[in-house]
């Protein structure tokens, strides 16, 4: 999700204010386009835990922000280079699908796409193959 910096919510010029700012999260000023780093600090805290055991990081080990925030548990995040993640399997999902990947913008987020059937008299009926053309 990309949005833009309308206001300035940083008090830059308080002298006792920048004792309170954490130093793992950047704050911009006004006129910033933003957009999500999928919580880069939580990903280097996960990483660092990780080497202090001499271990991989563990699938659903790092836990962004809104992931954490989801009530629905709708957003899954993890390394898909590990083929037993949840989120490998969720990506090999035939549902799943990228926004503008045609274009070659390479996201890096993939969704999978609900299917809903409001009609309940399409739930029982048998499914037609429609013929091979050839």
């Amino acid at each position: 999700m990309r949005r833009f910096n309308f206001l300035l919510y940083s008090d830059f010029e308080t002298e006792s204010l920048k004792l309170m700012r954490n130093p793992d999260v950047t704050v911009r000023s006004r006129g910033v386009m933003e957009k999500c780093s999928y919580c880069v600090q939580r990903i280097s805290a996960a990483k660092i835990e990780a080497d202090k055991e001499n271990r991989p990081i563990r699938d659903g080990e790092v836990v962004t922000a809104c992931q954490q925030a989801c009530p629905a548990s709708a957003i899954t995040f993890g390394n898909i280079n590990d083929k037993q993640s949840k989120v490998t399997k969720l990506q090999a999902d035939e549902r799943s699908y990228q926004v503008l990947a045609d274009l070659n913008t390479r996201p890096r987020t993939k969704y999978v796409a609900a299917v809903l059937n409001p009609n309940s008299e399409l739930q029982d009926a048998p499914v037609e193959h429609l013929p091979a053309k050839g």
